[in-house]
């Protein structure tokens, strides 16, 4: 970073995403998907893909395909909702990050 008329700029490399960090992103968040499901397994069946593939996503061997990860984003907030006052026990409407695949309960 450098300072310039007390303004900060920062260098296009430094925002660059870090494989590890990255990686990191998508291991919580299928930690987190799975946890809310009740497990690996049950996450598994929920994006119809084999365990084996879950652990690896989860170890940081390989990122899941961006629908697949979107659809953890969508388990994550559909499991998370926290209804306010106007909160009628329906799930919120409009909101599917994966697109028209959506995961299976």
């Amino acid at each position: 970073m450098q300072i310039v008329g007390g303004a900060a700029i920062v260098r296009l490399a430094t925002l660059r995403n870090d494989s590890r960090v990255t990686a990191s992103i998508y291991s919580r968040a299928l930690m987190k998907a799975a946890e809310l499901l009740g497990g690996r397994s049950e996450l598994a069946k929920a994006l119809q893909t084999p365990v084996a593939e879950i652990e690896r996503w989860i170890a940081g061997q390989a990122k899941p395909p961006r629908d697949t990860f979107l659809r953890v984003v969508d388990i994550i907030l559909d499991e998370t909702h926290s209804g306010g006052a106007d909160d009628t026990g329906e799930p919120p409407l409009g909101r599917d990050a994966a697109g028209p695949n959506r995961y299976v309960d």
